[in-house]
């Protein structure tokens, strides 16, 4: 594989990072996160009408670009850099799980075709207590998802639902009958979370049932995973880009206080987790198309390496701030706060360590 970014794709980066500057501001995502519901709509628009950046992770067939998941990671790791509260990461991760092997492409394509359109798509891919009734295709479920990711402006979810048969993804309509979508309060406001409770809600199964659905539900997770990580090192690098600008500008005793060679140190450390985390990134994102066999060890490698520099780099930075770092007045807590719904989304790093560690065949 090639790490090096070819033109097109530097191209779509440059062009990312400067409408990230013009239209998702720290005024802006503080404002969303803070005085909104989470949800910067207007940059939505931008980025769905404008650029049509959901369209990258979708087949042509169905009004998307076709890219790969390189380039759909440099759209994750731009926006965040700023952490604009943009239903993003789960849309593409829908769109994914829709075009993924083993999904029946009469039914998923409608769906396809909404997020094609800049429609906001999630995906609950943890076990559940929901169960399905109703004969195959079209069924009706009951139970709760609990710790959804932007759902409250979602046209539909893709969950991950046990049944007779196993392990399936269905298709479910968050508008329809049945369906009850209650926000809850979170530790990060950049990205809200619901429960969706579920009474004889219509709901369309994707997959069928066996080993092949429990694939493609598999397959869900680890792009989620992958997704996860190039966020969190454009988070990373955005984080570790202020600490270091403010270490420029602090003055003590006579110096600006980045002089200091214990900062220095602490500092290349940060940037040596920074690049690793990087590196790893780039080689999960080239897997998901390069080398799929491989998936299942490198996503959640590259969750863990990533989530652990962004949480790494995120302390250090409140610390690297003095008392300016631990105030409500400056941004250094939504990194932090970033950090740690990454950590839990999969169960913690813990969790990923042993998955890593069972998958790689060392436990």
């Amino acid at each position: 594989m090639e790490f090096r970014l070819n033109d097109e794709q530097r191209d779509l980066q440059q062009t990312l990072r400067d409408f990230v500057e013009r239209h998702a501001s720290g005024k802006v995502v503080r404002d969303a996160a803070e005085l909104g519901d989470g949800f910067a709509a207007p940059v939505w628009l931008r980025l769905t009408g404008e650029m049509e950046l959901t369209g990258l992770a979708i087949d042509p067939l169905y009004g998307g670009t076709g890219a790969s998941f390189v380039e759909v990671g440099i759209a994750l790791e731009e926006l965040g850099r700023s952490l604009v509260p943009v239903p993003f990461l789960v849309t593409v991760t829908a769109a994914h799980a829709l075009g993924g092997p083993g999904v029946d492409a009469e039914r998923s394509a409608p769906l396809l075709d909404q997020i094609s359109g800049g429609c906001v798509a999630t995906v609950s891919l943890d076990e559940n207590n929901v169960r399905p009734t109703g004969a195959s295709g079209a069924v009706t479920l009951n139970g709760q998802l609990n710790h959804v990711l932007d759902s409250a402006h979602a046209a539909f979810l893709i969950a991950a639902v046990e049944d007779d048969d196993g392990s399936a993804l269905y298709g479910i309509d968050l508008g329809a009958s049945g369906v009850v979508v209650q926000a809850h309060a979170t530790m990060d406001q950049t990205r809200r979370q619901a429960t969706i409770r579920l009474t004889d809600a219509p709901a369309t199964r994707l997959t069928p049932g066996g080993d092949a659905g429990a694939a493609a539900v598999e397959r869900a997770r680890q792009i989620l995973s992958v997704a996860l990580a190039c966020e969190a090192v454009g988070a990373a690098a955005r984080c570790l880009e202020i600490t270091v600008a403010y270490l420029g500008e602090r003055v003590q005793f006579g110096r600006p206080i980045g002089s200091f060679q214990a900062l220095k140190h602490r500092c290349a450390d940060l940037f040596v987790a920074l690049e690793s985390a990087r590196s790893t990134a780039a080689y999960a994102s080239w897997v998901v198309d390069g080398a799929p066999q491989e998936l299942p060890t490198v996503a959640p490698l590259s969750q863990l390496v990533c989530g652990e520099a962004l949480l790494q780099i995120a302390s250090e930075s409140i610390q690297l701030h003095g008392g300016i770092g631990f105030t409500w007045e400056h941004d250094a807590h939504y990194f932090f706060k970033r950090a740690k719904s990454t950590e839990l989304l999969s169960g913690g790093n813990r969790h990923l360590r042993r998955l890593v560690g069972q998958r790689a065949g060392i436990i």
